[in-house]
């Protein structure tokens, strides 16, 4: 589970920069409604990887749950 949870970091890395970056520029001018559009759409696009990584390792879980309640 940990090698899985872990392959989906990569992903999180790059969209932290970017969601970073947006808010930086976002800060400076904030009346910019394509600044606050890009930043909502990497924002929601952040939430929903988070999502499924999270969804992916309870998964995983249950079914080594699973397994192990199998055994028993």
């Amino acid at each position: 589970m940990v090698k899985t949870s872990a392959s989906f970091d990569n992903g999180v890395e790059e969209m932290n920069i970017a969601l970073d970056n947006t808010l930086g520029e976002l800060t400076k001018d904030p009346s910019n409604p394509m600044l606050l559009a890009k930043y909502l759409s990497l924002l929601s696009e952040y939430t929903l990887y988070r999502n499924l990584q999270s969804n992916v390792v309870k998964v995983l879980k249950d079914v080594d749950n699973n397994i192990i309640s199998n055994f028993r």
